[in-house]
């Protein structure tokens, strides 16, 4: 006898088939929903799919509601396999049958019926009747068929079965495939000798039963589990039973892998670009090998292509990706074509209109677990510097801001040394800048040795630093004077760069705190080129420094409680002190002697020897640094002690940080101090530096740190954070900078227009409304030229075999950035969609893009969400 489910699923497998019971169900769907509830609630066991193998969640266990999303009711669950030889593959196993009748003819030929059940290893069949053919080794069956594998149950009316070849084929039949939650049903599913199913005139999908919400249907539909893949042809994609696309022949992921055929396209709109549509197809050209390409039409900009390739070996990792739009029409901008039509040049306002629009970039990985040698190419490159504001990417994942990076780098990883020998240069992506400095090339070689606890690090870097002699920029000065066009010529001066930095420590830490005296011997060096040098000019400025360095901390801590919760509180003051021979360095200063008070024909950076260097912005972190630069075109020779005192208050299981506050300043000797391009004298002592941190409970996050001029009283830079995101996918942010405005490194820079300080404030929050529905906004604010910068709005629904996403978006327009006055930008404003049919494909990723920037931690809810 059959088990009591085995009855139920039977059952309701025969009234799907019912003919009356289809009446049945479309009456019950045309009635209220309230009456459908009704009649759950007078049934509370009532299942309509148990014959799919569907249970609500309400029935699953709690190992099998774990594994599937919180959107999702039910699940797919097969029924145990507690039958003789349940776990053998067929071909290790006897064939068994049980039945209520038998007949055996002469030939070998068997006829079973009632409740028969056949099976061999971890395959059963179920039949009202079957006909056994021993000399065509066929078996065919009728009644309530029912043929079941591991992750595999198809249903039908008829059925005919090749014992010998294990291909099947089942007339007017349902099928579930469990593990990838697919289901349908179909006129004919032929079971093929490697396991594939073949669908004659059927439908595909991955949503729960009864709730539809896209189907792939008619035509012919394959599903082969062994490749993860299904191909469909003549089938069209139902939306709520809505016909909206047909596909000839179309290829889709059974489960997360990737597969050749052609992905949902992408679509959006705004009003620089108008409509947007990408259609990428994807080549799985071989397991370590595959590539997608994508057409791509821009209404007001023309047709493109993007390509990528991936290659993944055990030597290399390789990407490429490249974009290409011939003969751009130039985009839709009021703005733009105003300026223009006052008299302003067409080649500034709009200087890519009908040009060759593209994109090229190498990521590369070399090396193996444990190879002493490692590669690696990051390159970029566009055709100009707007591309990314233009035109962004369809398909590539390459983003930019200001700059792209183009680098070549081998390493050697040796004991106790590390050989580096790099190529890089950076392409700025702003047309009133000049090109940065080349390192063509860099070379490091770095020794760390250990004894104990001594430590001595050797570090050594020869650099040649190119550029064009001279280089031209062209821009408009007045926005308000179209005869305001004007033109900068800089030359440059190129250097080879030579800095050996050789440091002795003795590195000793205590439960209660730690000391680190050492003693270090650093040199600078360059051979500068001759061409924009006077004749009497020193072309091998070099200066050097010894120094003793002290680093050291204390611990403190006792155990407290309140507000009905224990806690532990440290105290940790700490203490660098650095004492500095003198590093003449005045020779780096205006080599070429030109007057840097006015715009003159030397770059003022390489006219001081300044390439990769910069003042770090200063915050607690930077007291406790052996140098206030960035890079290494300058020897920090100030003499200073930095004291510094953190408190901290921890709970005792988790280990947070309840509240963490830090306070420091640094003290300077008298002695004369170097700066990037002159001597700084009488600087007793730095701003104080203020940073607090809490976390009093695991999903809020807040942060504010302070830097405070206590000699002109002034607060110079400030900000405040608070970020929240839970285990419901919660998300609040809440932000505020301030930056005093300073007088810039070099009073030439070309932007050096607006003298306002920095003032912005940012928000943004991702509510759930209930278990499928959440609503997202985001605010940047400029509080300096009171405009917003990013207004964004939207409403999110996501089910379990679908997502949609509904967003609004103004944004400040920045293609004009530079050409016309910040407060007279314009805004770009759009409404976007993004559909994820879960299982099959989604168009409208953009959206998604576009959260992630405008949302803090909105990446995280990615995946926090299952």
């Amino acid at each position: 006898m059959l088990e009591v489910s085995r009855w139920r699923r039977l059952a309701l497998a025969i009234a799907k088939n019912s003919r009356v019971h289809t009446v049945a169900l479309g009456l019950m769907a045309a009635a209220p929903l309230w009456t459908q509830a009704e009649q759950t609630a007078l049934d509370p066991e009532y299942n309509p799919y148990l014959y799919l193998d569907w249970l609500p969640r309400s029935e699953l266990t709690p190992e099998e509601r774990a594994r599937i999303p919180a959107i999702c009711t039910g699940a797919f669950i097969e029924p145990p396999r507690d039958y003789p030889d349940a776990n053998l593959p067929p071909e290790d196993a006897p064939l068994r049958a049980t039945a209520e009748q038998s007949h055996l003819s002469d030939n070998g030929s068997a006829e079973l019926s009632g409740n028969v059940h056949i099976t061999q290893g971890y395959r059963q069949l179920f039949a009202d009747q079957v006909e056994l053919n021993r000399q065509t080794n066929t078996a065919y069956l009728s009644g309530a068929i029912e043929l079941r594998e591991p992750n595999l149950l198809v249903r039908g009316a008829t059925a005919e079965v090749h014992t010998d070849t294990e291909a099947a084929s089942i007339e007017d039949a349902t099928y579930v495939v469990h593990n990838e939650f697919i289901h349908g049903d179909a006129a004919q599913v032929a079971r093929q000798t490697s396991g594939e199913l073949t669908l004659t005139d059927g439908t595909y999908t991955r949503c729960e039963p009864g709730r539809a919400f896209w189907r792939l249907s008619g035509g012919e539909i394959n599903i082969d589990q062994v490749e993860s893949q299904g191909t469909a042809r003549d089938v069209r994609l139902e939306i709520l039973d809505v016909p909206v696309l047909y596909f000839p022949y179309f290829r889709f992921p059974v489960g997360d892998a990737r597969m050749s055929g052609f992905l949902f396209p992408s679509l959006s709109n705004s009003e620089k670009n108008g409509w947007d549509l990408s259609v990428p197809y994807y080549w799985n050209i071989a397991p370590q090998m595959d590539a997608t390409i994508t057409p791509r039409y821009i209404q007001y900009r023309g047709t493109g292509l993007e390509v990528e390739f991936r290659h993944l070996s055990p030597m290399f990792n390789t990407e490429i990706r490249v974009a290409d739009l011939p003969d751009d029409k130039g985009g839709n901008s009021d703005l733009a074509q105003e300026l223009i039509d006052r008299g302003f040049p067409q080649d500034l306002v709009l200087p890519y209109k009908g040009e060759d629009r593209w994109l090229v970039n190498l990521e590369q990985q070399g090396g193996y677990s444990g190879s002493i040698w490692r590669t690696d190419i990051d390159y970029t490159k566009v055709s100009d510097p707007d591309y990314f504001k233009d035109l962004s990417t369809a398909n590539l994942q390459v983003n930019a801001e200001t700059q792209v990076s183009q680098k070549a780098q081998g390493k050697l990883t040796f004991e106790n040394w590390a050989i580096t020998l790099r190529a890089q240069d950076y392409q700025i992506l702003e047309n009133d800048r000049f090109d940065t400095f080349a390192q063509l090339p860099r070379l490091d070689v770095d020794g760390d040795y250990r004894w104990g606890d001594w430590q001595l690090a050797l570090q050594n870097e020869a650099t040649v630093w190119r550029h064009q002699d001279t280089q031209t920029i062209r821009f408009i000065k007045d926005i308000d004077d179209p005869d305001s066009v004007t033109e900068q010529t800089r030359d440059f001066v190129t250097a080879d760069r030579l800095r050996l930095d050789y440091e002795l420590f003795w590195d000793k830490e205590w439960l209660w705190g730690y000391f680190k005296p050492g003693l270090a011997g650093r040199y600078l060096g360059y051979q500068v080129s001759d061409t924009f040098l006077p004749e009497d000019a020193n072309d091998t400025p070099s200066a050097s420094a010894a120094q003793l360095t002290l680093d050291t901390g204390l611990y403190f801590e006792r155990d407290g409680f309140a507000f009905n919760r224990d806690y532990i509180q440290t105290l940790e003051p700490r203490l660098y002190g650095l004492l500095s021979s003198s590093a003449n360095q005045e020779d780096f200063f205006n080599i070429t002697d030109a007057d840097l008070d006015n715009l003159g024909p030397i770059d003022p950076q390489s006219n001081n020897l300044l390439y990769d260097t910069s003042l770090f912005t200063f915050s607690y972190d930077q007291l406790f640094r052996h140098s206030r630069f960035t890079g290494n075109d300058r020897i920090d020779d100030a003499s200073r002690v930095a004291l510094g005192l953190t408190t901290r208050f921890i709970e005792p299981i988790s280990g947070r940080d309840l509240l963490s506050a830090s306070i420091g300043q640094v003290f300077y000797s008298s002695d004369t101090q170097i700066g990037l391009k002159e001597l700084i004298e009488e600087t007793p002592r730095s701003e104080l530096a203020a940073r607090l941190e809490s976390r009093p409970i695991q999903s809020l996050r807040i942060g504010s740190e302070l830097v405070y001029d206590d000699s002109e009283h002034n607060i110079n830079r400030g900000n405040f954070s608070l970020r929240y995101l839970d285990n419901d996918a919660r998300i609040f942010n809440l932000s505020y900078y301030y930056e005093r405005d300073d007088d810039p490194l070099f009073p030439d820079d070309l932007n050096n227009d607006d003298d306002s300080s920095v003032r912005q404030l940012n928000s943004s929050a991702v509510l759930p409304i209930n278990l499928h529905t959440s609503i997202m906004a985001g605010a940047a604010y400029d509080l300096t030229l009171n405009r917003e910068l990013e207004y964004l709005a939207g409403i999110e629904y996501d089910d379990c075999c679908y997502r949609a996403r509904l967003l609004w978006r103004r944004t400040l327009d920045n293609d004009l950035a530079g050409v016309v006055a910040a407060e007279d930008l314009q805004y770009d404003e759009g409404i976007y969609l993004e559909i994820q049919l879960k299982g099959l494909a989604g168009f409208g990723a953009t959206v998604t893009q576009m959260l992630t920037q405008g949302i803090a931690n909105f990446d995280q809810r990615e995946k926090l969400k299952p």
